[in-house]
């Protein structure tokens, strides 16, 4: 849980935001873990890298989410999870980015994602914008 709760020790306004929504830094991050499926206590005690990718995966997306930050930049946050795990992540996201009306940045490969944000770009517009044109 530590892991989870790191950017409340680096960020003030990240902390007292945790606070003051959850009363505890603990508590948000414990709540934030809960949602996304981790909340075996055992689980919980484990160091990181013996956990599954998917794991890890739903950890780091709980240290962005937790004190409610201004931006939450996701690169393929759902790659290594299953559909399940999928939808409560994303709903989890959602609701979290609405409620400290965070703006989010959200990158990935798998396009049936794409309705569910209201703005979307593919990666290959984005490439062809970068190159110089031919004279």
């Amino acid at each position: 849980m530590k892991t989870s709760s790191s950017p409340c020790r680096f960020s003030r306004s990240r902390k007292a935001r945790a606070e003051q929504r959850h009363g505890s830094v603990d508590q948000a991050a414990s709540t934030l873990l809960a949602h996304l499926g981790l909340d075996d206590p055992a689980l919980l005690a484990r160091r990181a890298d013996s956990l599954s990718i998917g794991q890890q995966q739903r950890v780091a997306a709980a240290r962005a989410l937790i004190g409610q930050p201004e931006l939450v930049i996701a690169d393929e946050p759902t790659s290594a999870l299953d559909a399940d795990t999928r939808e409560a992540f994303i709903r989890l996201l959602f609701d979290e980015c609405r409620a400290a009306g965070a703006s989010l940045l959200f990158v990935s490969h798998d396009q049936s994602l794409a309705p569910l944000f209201d703005r979307h770009l593919s990666l290959a517009d984005l490439n062809r914008a970068a190159k110089p044109r031919e004279a």
